[in-house]
């Protein structure tokens, strides 16, 4: 058999994403069940039977007296013990979306906790607006008395003042804010509760009218001026208010003046103007995304102007887009000036994932210039917000109290850090609670689902109460986060259908258990107690011993007996690139498995470099006598010669391999056999230099060029096997000498450029519909190369690509194929395609691993599986008793499980046969790679 990968063109990953990069696998349903229970933290009022955060108790039972109303109930917005019901109503419009957007997708529970959270503050900001048409209530509690108490909000002695504005006084802002919060919750509960949904809908109008009548901010009113300011004063104007309250108004009434309203002040009200924020205090953002789904899909033509601008503000959010753009911090979080970061990350990343819903209903793409940005491509933005917040951060901190090992524990909350009326039944008057707030303990009441305000701009975070900033969470945070996490949790993988889809259902778990124990029907040397395929045997016990050396070990490569180290080593590299890449998709069990597999092969490839820096040694076996006998390994009379390469003798492709073998296994081992991984990192690096030094091709020596070829010759060259082993090293080490001898091979191109232009370009050519040159694919849809044991290049190809669209989703980034762009899914469509294809769904309907489903080849070209076991029939076969056996139509009686045969022809058809190499044979570089691949689909089997 010929290897035929060529690793050049992928070498660039290495310093592209580097060693450390990590993905996390979050568990979205947790983190939006405890999102929604964060609110029953924050409540005011009277708490129901059915309270779940029980550390809280009734509070605020007199709002409202001092003016003969009742104004109990609601939120506290943060950390304090105000009811702001600027912000509060923001949350409420906010929760109230999410449902509407992404309801459907929460499971029941969590709808009706949602739906529970969203009507304890539209019952609240129903009361608030319960004196119209004359007066309007903003807020509850005196704030400068509150923020210099630290104590319980059951415990409250500060002024509870209701703060109110009468008309003709404006208030315009909160007003249109409240009429958006309560025409959105009408929507929310229209099903569920109708009768609750007109009245909301017939308040919201009549909360409008004042709004748009008594036109202003209600900061402007020199009554409440000093008590609503420097907190919730609407710095950024009524105006937008205005248009929001409009805009949910004409979604829930579909009413044509409400559109006219919209359409008519949109530049009279400042909306015209690009703005890249939404939140409780500027709305345009989230304005121009709510009203371009009347242009998207009820063709409002007329409105595009609201749609240029959402674009526009889409398209700021996407790096790769021409023009201006958002910051971004180092580790990846959307960052704007100002403190409490996340309020941003979670209002926008809900932005992203609403527009890319309009987009995808209407089938169209967001265009940003001569760039066109799918929809899966902003929710891969949203995402990467969303994992941020959950841990994948340079803190390795979620920022989600309660999820995780690791979130802060000393948050700013007055409710939370003092010890709870449970526990201290006893007032905490307003001074007393100071010990509290500057004690270095943990809260002792967890508020699980507060998201806290978060890093700085440098990603840095310090677990301190007393840095209100980064530390305090808001209900406006987790408003609109729960209906991103509602996303997130029922799609947690999103992708783009490009090929046929997969009609037969597999099991990717038994895929990946089988893939790694065909590694031990390949074994060479003495078996350990552990073996299970128990129809092997001990074999080649004495190889080496022509050399005086032991080279007892390791693997034969496909259905022979003879041990090339060439393909030897790539297998050893692919098992342990498996390891570090895709083990996360591993049970601990197959996990295992594959390290032992992998040591197999490093074990005896440090034989092989045993006698460096003068000798290494190449291949055991004569090729021509086993090519002419058909025996098992266990009884093989054959010369077992070993080959050697000695200084100055070149070996180049050889040694680079080996290199990149051994490198590799040591990042695989790097945590569970540290002193077995700086063992195989020196001997990589010896090996490397070997390499490096003595440069040519190992097959150009002629005590061993008739032995290698034309089995195994390096018929592509040596020079990618050194960058290969350089890469690998880089990789392991980090020294930037690798990433310099990279450079220097590339002609000092800066940044490796033409190694990440090579990949995109092969990552191009599996796309039909691009331009330039494509791979081919079978009738049947297998990638196919025109050569040979056709599922080697399935293989290697599946798990590069696999790989590439791992490192783009990492990077929030996308495939620039000219005007065409690709999302990581799309990669990843194709790959299961392959997969799939190889376990069966393909037009001979034969799965071509042996021992998968029902349907399999049963006469691989295999000696050791074709001819019966020592273990059944211990007596030896000679050299050519076997060939009977090899011309019997007989199914071989050794099922080789696990093992990916060479496949089939470009027309799809496949000769089951042993006597037909080219299709039947197995090899160790198919299965390698595949086990990446199999465990990948293991944990994300749901591709579509």
């Amino acid at each position: 058999m010929k290897l035929h990968f060529n690793p050049l063109s992928l070498i660039f990953f290495f310093f592209l994403f580097g060693a450390a990069m990590s993905s996390n696998q979050h568990d979205y349903s947790d983190a939006l069940s405890k999102s929604i229970l964060f609110f029953e933290g924050q409540r005011s009022g009277y708490l129901p039977n059915d309270q779940r955060l029980t550390w809280r108790r009734n509070s605020g039972l007199s709002d409202g007296w001092t003016h003969n109303t009742d104004l109990t109930g609601g939120y506290y917005d943060a950390g304090d013990n105000v009811k702001f019901n600027f912000p509060m109503a923001f949350t409420t419009t906010m929760l109230a979306w999410s449902v509407i957007e992404f309801g459907e997708l929460m499971p029941p529970p969590e709808l009706r906790n949602a739906l529970v959270a969203l009507r304890w503050s539209s019952d609240y900001l129903l009361k608030s607006v319960s004196q119209l048409p004359n007066r309007i209530f903003v807020q509850v509690g005196d704030p400068i008395a509150d923020h210099n108490c630290w104590e319980r909000p059951e415990d409250m002695d500060t002024p509870r003042t209701a703060y109110v504005v009468n008309a003709p006084n404006p208030a315009s802002e909160v007003a249109g804010e409240i009429t958006a919060a309560l025409s959105a919750a009408s929507i929310a509960v229209r099903s569920s509760d109708p009768g609750y949904s007109q009245t909301l809908l017939q308040i919201a109008v009549k909360t409008f009218q004042f709004a748009d009548m008594h036109r202003g901010a209600y900061s402007s009113n020199d009554d409440i001026k000093n008590d609503v300011c420097p907190f919730y004063c609407d710095f950024n104007g009524f105006q937008d208010e205005l248009l929001w309250g409009a805009a949910w108004l004409r979604k829930a009434t579909g009413n044509e003046s409400y559109l006219s309203y919209i359409e008519s002040n949109r530049e009279p009200f400042g909306a015209s103007e690009n703005v890249d924020e939404f939140g409780w205090d500027n709305k345009i953002g989230g304005l121009n995304v709510l009203v371009s789904k009347e242009v998207i899909t009820g063709n409002m033509y007329n409105l595009e102007a609201y749609k240029a601008s959402a674009e526009s503000f889409m398209c700021s959010l996407v790096p790769e887009s021409p023009g201006q753009h958002v910051e971004y911090t180092p580790g990846g979080l959307l960052y704007k000036p100002g403190g409490s970061q996340l309020q941003h990350a979670t209002t926008i990343s809900f932005l992203l994932l609403v527009y890319a819903q309009y987009l995808s209903r209407s089938s169209l793409s967001l265009n940003c210039g001569s760039l066109s940005v799918p929809p899966d491509h902003l929710r891969r933005l949203a995402k990467k917000q969303v994992d941020y917040i959950l841990g994948e951060n340079p803190m390795g901190l979620s920022y989600m109290v309660g999820y995780g090992e690791r979130y802060p524990k000393r948050i700013h909350h007055r409710g939370s850090s003092l010890p709870s009326i449970v526990d201290h039944p006893g007032t905490i008057g307003c001074k007393d609670g100071s010990v509290y707030f500057n004690s270095t303990e943990p809260n002792p009441n967890v508020l699980i689902g507060a998201v806290v305000g978060g890093p700085g701009e440098d990603d840095m975070y310090d677990d301190d109460r007393s840095d209100f900033r980064k530390s305090e969470p808001t209900t406006y945070i987790n408003a609109p986060f729960v209906g991103v996490l509602a996303y997130f949790a029922a799609n947690p993988i999103f992708v783009l259908l490009l090929l046929v889809p997969t009609v037969i259902p597999h099991n990717y778990s038994d895929a990946l258990h089988k893939s790694i124990l065909f590694f031990e029907g390949q074994r060479s040397g003495r078996l350990p107690r552990q073996q299970r395929m128990l129809w092997r045997g001990d074999s080649a016990l004495k190889d080496g011993e022509n050399l005086n050396t032991d080279l007892v070990g390791g693997y034969y490569d496909a259905g022979d007996n003879v041990k090339f180290h060439f393909p030897m080593a790539f297998t050893a590299t692919m098992l342990a690139w498996s390891s570090i890449d895709f083990s996360c998709y591993m049970s601990d069990n197959d996990f295992r498995h594959n390290l032992v597999n992998i040591k197999w092969a490093t074990d005896y490839l440090l034989k092989t470099v045993s006698q460096l820096p003068h000798r290494i040694f190449v291949q055991v076996g004569e090729a021509q006598p086993d090519h002419n006998c058909w025996e098992r390994p266990e009884d093989m009379d054959t010369p077992r010669t070993a080959f050697a390469l000695d200084a100055p003798g070149p070996a180049s492709d050889l040694a680079g391999e080996i290199a990149a073998a051994l490198a590799a296994a040591s990042i695989a081992f790097k945590q569970s056999r540290p002193t077995y991984s700086k063992l195989l990192l020196s001997k990589a690096i010896q090996t490397f230099q070997y390499a490096d030094m003595h440069r040519g091709s190992y097959a150009d020596n002629q005590n061993v060029h008739n032995a290698a070829c034309p089995f195994y010759c390096s018929n592509n060259g040596y020079k990618d096997e050194l960058l290969w082993g350089a890469a690998w090293l880089r990789r392991a080490t980090g020294s930037d000498n690798y990433l310099e001898y990279l450079e220097v091979f590339e002609k000092n191109v800066s940044a490796l450029t033409p190694f990440k232009d090579i990949a995109e370009k092969m990552m191009c050519a599996v796309f039909p519909e691009t331009a330039g040159l494509h791979m081919s694919y079978t009738p049947g849809g297998l990638l196919y190369k025109p050569v040979g044991s056709q599922l080697q290049s399935t293989a290697a190809m599946s798990f590069l690509i696999l790989t590439y669209a791992d490192y783009l989703s990492k990077s929030s980034q996308q495939l620039s194929c000219g005007n065409l762009k690709f999302q990581p899914d799309s990669l990843r469509r194709i790959v299961k395609r392959q997969v799939d294809y190889i376990l069966g769904d393909n037009p001979m309907h034969v799965s071509y691993m042996v021992g998968y489903g029902d349907q399999y080849p049963r006469q691989v070209h295999h000696r050791g599986s074709s001819i019966p076991s020592v273990k059944v029939q211990s007596t030896a076969f000679g050299c050519t008793q076997g060939w009977n056996i090899f011309h019997s139509d007989n199914p071989n009686p050794n099922i080789l499980v696990g093992a990916v045969v060479g496949g089939p022809n470009v027309d799809d058809t496949f000769i089951g046969k042993r006597t037909n190499a080219t299709d039947t044979e197995p090899t160790t570089y198919i299965n390698a790679p595949l086990v990446g691949v199999f465990a990948y689909f293991n944990s994300n089997p749901n591709i579509t």
